[in-house]
This record gives structure tokens, sequence and C-alpha cells, in this order.
């Protein structure tokens, strides 16, 4: 341990500056002192109840990145220049209150176990979107790759449910991204909608039902621009409704341009989603591996 004297320069005395832009520029010299930088989150307003009666699990870990964060990630902690990225997806929300690096361990193919040495919510910290975890460190190489990964001390969920002891064998570094959790919802009256920006929420007048599906990691497509309207025919969601049961396609994507794993899927049919399925080869990992064809249930957020 050691003291360090701060003395204030000549601007911090002038008036302009108040006791609140003082406080501020310390927090942020703190943070940076210890590696890691504060994140914003977005907690939504209500938990759905029909989380009291699911389980909690690790979803997806995926090897994304080896030795392959960017700059970008220095936002996130100024350790994490050149480390390697898993992103890891859960089956509910979490308390980013109880969210610490210490939760979590990698054991690599040859047995020896890492430490996180930095964990966040970004880029995927918006409302409804506080299930993946970014773990930034060193877990080995392509030729010793992690195998699993486990959750070891309390990591809660919004649901007040504990993800302790929780473990996931961890998806190679050469595969491609696949669909991790997927879930349907509609505009309600008290809905936090965006309409513009980025992030911006389906067209609410042509929408009748939205699937929001959520990917191993983040993705762009095979042309390293954002998906969209090409690849429409692409997402296959199968509905039923009455004894009705018909597939369709979304008629626009949604939740675009904020550079995380979440995508919506914007629906004009009236029904409930219960499988959506992914053509191979329209969307790459920030590894530039294309996505396999991959499916999954589609469960109900409310």
């Amino acid at each position: 341990m050691f003291a360090m004297k701060l003395v204030p320069p000549q601007w911090a005395l002038n008036t302009c500056f108040n006791m609140k832009r003082a406080l501020a520029i310390l927090i942020t010299i703190l943070s940076i002192a210890s590696g890691c930088k504060q994140v914003a989150v977005v907690e939504s307003k209500m938990v759905p109840e029909i989380e009291n009666s699911r389980g909690v699990k690790i979803m997806s870990a995926f090897f994304g990145l080896d030795n392959g964060l960017t700059a970008k990630a220095l936002r996130i902690s100024t350790k994490a220049y050149h480390k390697d990225g898993m992103p890891i997806v859960l089956s509910q929300e979490i308390d980013p209150e109880t969210l610490d690096a210490s939760d979590f361990e990698i054991t690599t193919q040859n047995g020896s176990k890492h430490i996180p040495i930095a964990v966040s919510l970004l880029p995927a910290n918006e409302a409804f979107e506080l299930r993946t975890i970014l773990l930034i460190g060193e877990y080995g190489s392509s030729e010793n790759q992690p195998a699993t990964v486990k959750i070891i001390d309390n990591l809660m969920s919004r649901s007040g449910k504990n993800f302790k002891g929780q473990e996931q064998q961890v998806i190679r570094l050469e595969a491609g991204p696949i669909l991790s959790y997927a879930e349907y919802f509609s505009f309600t009256k008290d809905y936090p909608y965006v309409k513009n920006g980025r992030g911006c929420d389906c067209p609410r007048d042509e929408t009748q039902m939205v699937v929001k599906v959520v990917w191993s990691g983040g993705v762009r497509s095979v042309n390293e621009i954002e998906l969209g309207d090409r690849e429409l025919k692409d997402f296959k969601i199968t509905m039923v409704n009455g004894s009705d049961t018909t597939t369709v396609n979304p008629f626009k994507l949604a939740d675009l341009n904020d550079n995380d794993n979440n995508i919506d899927l914007c629906l004009k049919e009236r029904g409930i989603p219960i499988f959506v399925e992914v053509n191979e080869g329209i969307a790459i990992d920030p590894n530039g591996d294309r996505n396999p064809k991959t499916q999954i249930d589609v469960l109900s957020r409310w």
C-alpha cells in the first residue's frame, strides 16, 4: 500500500468547476488505477414473473478472440488490449451489483485454470439484455483452448436465483457463432420503446410480435456490415396460432448498430413464436468465422 497526495491544479479551484466535477475526476482516476471502468447498464423496471419458475444456467460460452481484443475494449478495462475475449450467455438477466471477475474460472484443455482480469456487460447493456457477460483475460491459445467455464462464486439473477456452480463447455475459437437464447414479446403501453437511433426497436405500428435472438457473441454480416434486409429470408420463425402452425420471415431487423449480440426480429403475423432458425453462412463473429445453421426454441418473456 502507498499514500498519494493529490494536489488540485489551478483550474480545479475555479468556480466553474464544482464539487460534482471534482468527484467525477477522482472516480475516473481511481478506476483507471484499478484497471477497470464503471459501466452504465439499463435495468428494466420489471422482472418477468415467469423467471421464478425457470432455472438458471450458462447457455453458451464462446472463445471468441485469442489475444484479439482491440483498443475499443479499453473503455471496459485498461488491461483489455490484445487480451482474450470470451462472451457467455446466461438463461436469465443478472443483478449487475453481484458481478465480479472472481466469479468465473476457466479451465483449458491441459487443465490449467484462469480467472478473468475484468468482466463487463458491455456492449449488451440495455434493458432486457443483461444476460451476456464478456470475460477478459488470458485463457490459453489456439493450441491449448479453453475447455470449460464455471461460475465459482455468487452471481445472482434479477429474479434472485444464484448461478454459482453452473458450468458449460466452451465453443472453440474456430467455430462460428450460434443462437444461444431467444424470447418473444409484444409492445405494451409501458414498454420502454426506443423509436430512433442506435439499438432502436421494431416499427411499433407494423409489428405484431418481436422475437429477440441472442447470439453466442457479437455478429455482423459476411460483408462486415450490419445484418439487415438482405438477410430477412435467412431467419425463419415457426409460429402457432390456435391449431395452425406456420413458418414466417421477419419483415425487418431491429436493435442494430450497437455492436452487441442481440437482434430483434420484427413480425407482422399474429401468433406464438416457438422456434427460430437461421441459415448457415450469413453472419460472422469478430474472428471472421461464419455461422453454421443454427436454431433454438423461443421462450416467452412474460
